[in-house]
């Protein structure tokens, strides 16, 4: 239901971005092991740190619908050690906020988000090192979440002028000291694996060389249990934790993220992320 109802939102910026808009080469890689119970879905790519471009955001929705009937299991984990994955492409919306078109973009992520959620099956998130911005709220939005001890977690848009309003709809429901994630949103700081863990965003935190071994030894737990029973306590469970309607959540964040992007310091502020300067805010609340 909710998923239908995405689709139709800001539907004055179809005509600007295309909506199935996707790389010549996938950018995430898939396979399977346990007679194809359990499907490992990779974000594959570390020289950009695997940003949640439109394309990446394409391919991963595409791998999550092509794979949900034939799996138990759906794990989302990263080619890059030291990145799960840094966000949103700054760059991508800098310049399409120049054409008023970055609804569509948080649109189509918002639709990830919540087909995440809503899948009868369970996601776990396999998480190496950092987790950042959109990146941390993919993370939210899984059903387990297991680190290693070298990852953390961040959502550091304040930092270069763009408040994570989006990433804050997960994190903030995830994260059970909402003084802690009030912290991380204000002021960029990131937070260690023990951190999330000891605050409810991460499920378990186990050693570099285990987290695929521990990952791998939950899913097949997982896969063990009726599949039916394992849908329907998971339809339940989000019931039970949806204390407002998250697609609401959603649509008003994405309004503020719009309404940032307007602001002339944020415009500053991604251009100077994108020269690798330091911005200089004029601290006025000018519009482009």
């Amino acid at each position: 239901m909710l998923l239908r109802r995405i689709i139709c939102l800001n539907s004055q910026f179809k005509n600007h971005l295309p909506r199935h808009a996707s790389s010549a080469t996938s950018l995430v890689t898939i396979s399977t092991c346990d007679k194809k119970q359990i499907c490992r879905i990779k974000l594959n790519n570390p020289r950009q740190r695997n940003i949640l471009s439109l394309a990446m955001i394409n391919d991963l929705i595409k791998a999550i619908e092509d794979n949900e009937q034939s799996s138990r299991v759906l794990v989302l984990t990263a080619g890059d050690q030291t990145v799960f994955s840094s966000g949103h492409s700054l760059k991508e919306l800098f310049e399409l906020s120049k054409t008023k078109a970055c609804g569509s973009i948080f649109d189509r992520c918002t639709e990830l988000m919540l087909k995440v959620r809503q899948l009868s099956i369970p996601v776990i998130a396999e998480v190496f090192g950092l987790a950042a911005a959109a990146g941390c709220q993919l993370v939210a939005s899984c059903d387990i979440v297991v680190a290693g001890e070298n990852a953390s977690f961040s959502v550091p848009g304040v930092k270069h002028g763009l408040f994570c309003i989006t990433p804050a709809v997960a994190v903030r429901r995830s994260i059970t000291n909402s003084k802690l994630s009030s912290l991380m949103l204000f002021t960029g700081e990131p937070i260690s694996a023990k951190e999330a863990f000891e605050h409810g965003l991460v499920s378990r935190v186990v050693g570099q060389n285990d987290l695929e071994r521990e990952t791998n030894k939950i899913a097949q737990q997982i896969c063990a249990n009726s599949r039916p029973v394992v849908a329907l306590g998971k339809k339940y469970l989000q019931l039970k934790d949806a204390k407002e309607d998250l697609l609401d959540d959603y649509q008003v964040a994405t309004r503020g993220m719009l309404e940032n992007l307007d602001l002339k310091d944020t415009q500053h502020g991604l251009e100077s992320f994108i020269k690798k300067t330091r911005p200089t805010w004029t601290h006025k609340n000018d519009k482009i």
